[in-house]
């Protein structure tokens, strides 16, 4: 089992904020918070350990980890949509 199949039953709910530069992924256990914009790269939070990688897009996140594998996180119709990549 990959780290993203392992991640992606945890991920509860999505909020992006207005602008693309913040989101926060909440999880059975806590959240993870991820910050991209141009003074700014970072995640932290529950699971930020796990992330290698990733990118904010207008309409969700992407995840990279550690060992190559990826998960797509975004909104469709007010639902969240969990995608392996």
């Amino acid at each position: 089992m990959t780290q993203a199949e392992a991640f992606s039953p945890r991920v509860r709910r999505l909020a992006l904020n207005r602008q693309g530069t913040e989101a926060q992924v909440f999880l059975e256990e806590g959240f993870l918070y991820l910050r991209q914009d141009g003074f700014a790269r970072f995640a932290q939070g529950v699971g930020a350990e796990e992330v290698a990688a990733f990118l904010l897009r207008r309409d969700g996140v992407e995840l990279h980890f550690k060992d190559g594998s990826a998960l797509r996180l975004t909104h469709r119709l007010g639902r969240l949509r969990v995608r392996l990549l």
